[in-house]
Formats: structure tokens, C-alpha cells, sequence
């Protein structure tokens, strides 16, 4: 079984080495010119419709390919005459379905904070200035993006020789703001300020709208993909001393310098943002998995602030938070003596707390502070009697 492993992620390690490769020598997109200067006229001009050209291309590819992957299965579900009238069973479509809740302020508040940092990140150095920018912040400050009003830690984390070549007051800046985000906040960054997952996030609401069948994980699932992450921080880390540009081969690269009108090209970065996308359609959050900033935040998660935390007197182990959770973390239910449930992989998206059916069985902290609890009378309130008087019949889900 450990051969089996060693020889999978050998595999694994070679096929990223192979598309790190490509991605220093094949353009996805190569602009005629670069223009790397912003202004807020320029935003209004027909050069910003150019500079988003890339954007388009990789939309029009992931649109494709999402309509490609949901016309093979259906096609592959009329084929298969053992499994086929299971298919409404798949699909979530069957009566009975478990109905919307109400919205709630948590989660409210969650989207309000990813769209607002996703537009300072990209738009926020243009147009309210740039006093700020020496700070550094885990997560998506895309480098690439010269309007932004804090730069990017994971670019210097893989160009180190870049980092130190800086005013010694800049870096000491650089490693104050990146410790204390991720002291602060931990993996919270991943599910309040990265644009990424509010992409994938957005994503999912939209295969959720269209009622398209998503892709359902299991444990060897998860595991599978584990070997992913690992080699992907190996490399960021390793491409700083082997002189590489993570850049070339980041999905972030297609999406922030873009939308700020900045021309610049992609590698394999564009087509890996294509695989982001259709992947955040079938499975919420799945880049998240394999994320190496992810990872890194995750190293940290004991001495984050936002901790999630389980009162196992009130668990019934009735597998909600499982089976909700994006990441795939077990150990919410199954913990059945520490009271902190807290994982390295645990984006704090608050999906556990929110489909928890007991009172106060789960809950979010921040600083020993209580900020989100689940609640069986929001669970319940999605269930209204219809006008027989029974339960929702239908297809609320």
C-alpha cells in the first residue's frame, strides 16, 4: 500500500514538474503590448474591454466545458439501463428534498466581506490610493496588479531573493503583516477574503440556480487528492530557490491584474483557471483542497483566533456538519471528547454550524468570543406546512 503511494505521488510530482515546465515556455494568452498602467479613465475606455479579453476566453472555455461535462452524463445516464431510473435519486430531485432555510446573518455577513475585499484588492489602490500597500496579506494581492492597495505574500514567499532585496523597513513590514493576518485570522482568510473562493463560491450558487447535479465526495476521495496539495507547496516553495515564477502556472494571475485593465499574459495560469472554475461548479470549494497557500495558513491553525468549537453532549452524530462541510473534515462528528474540533483544512465557512440540527452543538469563536451558533429553530425554519397542512413536498432544495 505504500508503494502504491510513493508511486502515485511520483506520478503526481512529475505531471506538475511537466506543467511547470510549459507554463515558463506556452502562453495561454500573449497581448500584442503590456500595459501595466491604470487609471480610472482607462477603466471607462475601450482598452479595458482589451484587457479583459483573457478573462472572456477563459469564461467562454469554462462555460463550454461545464455544458460538455452535463450533456456526457446525461448521455452516460440513458446508456446505463442498470442505474438510469435511479437517476432522480442522483440528482436530488426526488419529493422530500430538504428546503431552503432562511437567510442567515452569518452568512450574510461572510458574502459581504468577500465581495468587499475582492473589490479593494483589485479596484482599491485606484481609486481610494496606495497608503497601505506596504502591507502583505496570505492570499490573493495578486502581484501582478499594481493598483492594489496591499501586496501579495505569496509571491514574495517564492521569490525570496526579490524580498530581500527590498529596504530593510519593508521587510520587516512584509513579515509583521503576513504573521499577523495569519495569527489573526488563520484559514479565515480562506473563506472571508480570498476572491478565489468567492469565485468558486459563486460557482456553486450558480449550479445550485440551474439545478445541475454536482459531484459528491467520499473519504477516499479526499485523500486522493491530498498528494495534490503537498506537491503544489513543494514547489512554491522550492521554485524560490530553484529561480522559477510561480506566477506563470497561479490560476490567480488570469483574474485580478485582468479585471483592473491590466495586459499581461498567461500561461498555463489560464488554463488552470478554467479547471478552477468548472471544478468549483461540480465540487464547492474544490481548489480550496489543493490550495498550497491554503496548506501553509493551515500549519497555523492551532494559534488562529477563529476557532470552531463542539459541545458533544448535544451531538447526536447525525453526520450534517460532514456532510455540508467543503473540505470534507470527519472529525466534526466524530469527535466525541475535545470540545475544539478546529482543522488545518477548515476554510471557517460556518456550512457545519449552519446545517447542525441541535442547539448550540457547534459554534465559532474568535478570541474565546462566540460569533455564529447552530440552531435547531433556523433549521426548522425552512419548514413551513404547505396548504394541506403537511410538510413541504418539494423541490425547495
Amino acid at each position: 500500500m505504500k508503494i502504491k503511494r510513493i508511486v502515485i505521488t511520483s506520478a503526481i510530482c512529475a505531471g506538475i514538474a511537466a506543467i511547470a515546465y510549459f507554463a515558463f515556455v506556452f502562453p495561454f494568452y500573449e497581448p500584442e503590448t503590456s500595459n501595466f498602467e491604470v487609471s480610472i479613465d482607462r477603466l471607462m475606455s475601450f482598452d479595458y474591454l482589451t484587457a479583459l479579453i483573457p478573462l472572456l476566453i477563459i469564461i467562454g472555455m469554462t462555460t463550454a466545458g461545464i455544458v460538455l461535462v452535463v450533456l456526457l452524463r446525461r448521455i452516460l445516464a440513458k446508456t446505463d439501463k442498470k442505474d438510469s431510473r435511479f437517476a432522480h435519486v442522483r440528482t436530488g430531485r426526488q419529493k422530500g428534498a430538504a428546503p431552503k432555510q432562511k437567510p442567515v446573518w452569518f452568512m450574510i455577513m461572510r458574502w459581504i466581506i468577500m465581495i468587499a475585499f475582492t473589490f479593494i484588492a483589485i479596484w482599491g489602490g485606484l481609486i481610494f490610493g496606495m497608503g497601505i500597500s506596504s502591507l502583505s496579506v496570505p492570499v490573493l494581492s495578486c502581484p501582478w496588479n499594481t493598483e492594489e492597495m496591499t501586496s501579495s505574500s505569496c509571491y514574495y514567499l517564492s521569490h525570496l531573493n526579490e524580498l530581500f532585496e527590498l529596504p530593510w523597513h519593508s521587510i520587516v513590514i512584509f513579515f509583521a503583516s503576513t504573521i499577523g493576518f495569519i495569527l489573526l485570522l488563520g484559514r479565515a482568510i480562506c473563506g472571508f477574503l480570498c476572491p478565489v473562493g468567492l469565485m468558486q463560491d459563486i460557482m456553486d450558487k450558480i449550479r445550485r440556480k440551474t439545478k445541475t447535479e454536482g459531484i459528491k465526495m467520499n473519504d477516499k476521495m479526499y485523500k486522493a487528492v491530498t498528494p495534490i496539495k503537498w506537491c503544489l507547496v513543494l514547489i512554491l516553495i522550492g521554485l524560490c530557490f530553484a529561480g522559477g515564477n510561480f506566477c506563470n502556472f497561479c490560476p490567480a494571475v488570469a483574474v485580478s491584474p485582468v479585471l483592473a485593465g491590466i495586459s499581461t499574459s498567461l500561461y498555463v495560469s489560464g488554463f488552470l483557471m478554467v479547471l478552477v472554475l468548472m471544478a468549483g461548479f461540480f465540487k464547492r470549494r474544490s481548489f480550496c483542497m489543493v490550495c498550497p497557500i491554503g496548506a501553509i495558513l493551515g500549519f497555523f491553525h492551532k494559534i488562529s483566533l477563529f476557532r470552531i468549537k463542539k459541545d458533544t453532549q448535544s451531538c447526536t452524530e447525525c453526520g450534517a456538519c460532514y456532510e455540508a462541510c467543503p473540505m470534507g473534515i470527519k472529525m466534526i462528528y466524530t469527535e466525541r471528547e475535545k470540545v475544539d474540533v478546529t482543522s488545518a483544512n477548515c476554510i471557517m465557512c460556518g456550512e457545519c454550524i449552519r446545517c447542525c440540527p441541535e442547539d448550540k452543538a457547534l459554534s465559532m469563536t474568535c478570541a474565546g468570543i462566540k460569533l455564529y451558533s447552530s440552531s435547531r429553530k433556523k433549521i426548522m425554519s425552512g419548514y413551513e406546512p404547505d396548504k394541506n397542512g403537511g410538510l413541504p413536498n418539494d423541490n425547495d432544495k
